[in-house]
């Protein structure tokens, strides 16, 4: 038996909240009978996928189905288990303005968020980007490629991309009054691409 997801353990309060603890730990048992399937089914999987597949991905999709199973609707099944990602990246936030009101430390963003997208969203993880931008203030990439939606899509579940994707626009979309989060497409929400940006502005 497959070690219980991080995810699935920080889910299980949450599931006995709405559900009470019987039928809440009967949901949380189908998840992780689900989880150690797909872990199985993908044992292949390149290394540079196993951290988001293993801990974010698979779970979700996991959790997802139980909920499904158990009779919750599909777009609130995918808001029920998207909403842990919601509430990290709402913690998140305030803590990334907290650090950016440093002096002039918000200069440096968009820099170090191209490089440390593009060091991890690479093609052995499952990503593509193309139309790679940077400059002094400015940063852009397309998304044309994620494993997100292609796991979710492949496992009948793509109404949890779009959630996926709104975490960003919750960590990044007010990060400092100089800086601009300019993203008006995702995958999740049916473009063709997402549209990463992210620039220096005199005014916001």
């Amino acid at each position: 038996m497959a070690k219980q997801a991080n995810y699935l353990r920080h889910m299980a309060p949450h599931l006995k909240e709405r559900y009470g603890a019987e039928k809440a730990q009967d949901i949380l048992k189908k998840a992780q009978k689900r989880y150690e399937v797909l872990l199985a089914e993908n044992k292949d999987d390149p290394p540079a996928y196993s951290g988001q597949k293993r801990e974010r991905i698979y779970p979700s999709i996991a959790l997802f189905h139980a909920l499904a199973d158990a009779g919750m609707e599909r777009e609130e099944a995918a808001a029920f288990v998207t909403g842990y990602y919601r509430r990290l990246a709402e913690r998140a936030a305030p803590v990334i303005r907290t650090v950016l009101k440093i002096p002039g430390l918000y200069r440096l963003v968009p820099k170090l968020f191209f490089d440390t997208a593009l060091k991890h969203c690479v093609p052995e993880a499952g990503f593509l980007t193309e139309n790679r931008f940077l400059s002094k203030t400015e940063m852009r990439f397309d998304m044309v490629k994620c494993p997100y939606q292609d796991c979710c899509v492949r496992y009948g579940c793509p109404e949890l991309v779009k959630g996926f994707c709104d975490t960003d626009d919750i960590c990044y979309g007010n990060m400092h009054p100089r800086l601009l989060w300019g993203r008006t497409k995702t995958i999740g929400h049916g473009d063709a691409l997402c549209d990463f940006s992210l620039r220096i502005t005199e005014e916001r």
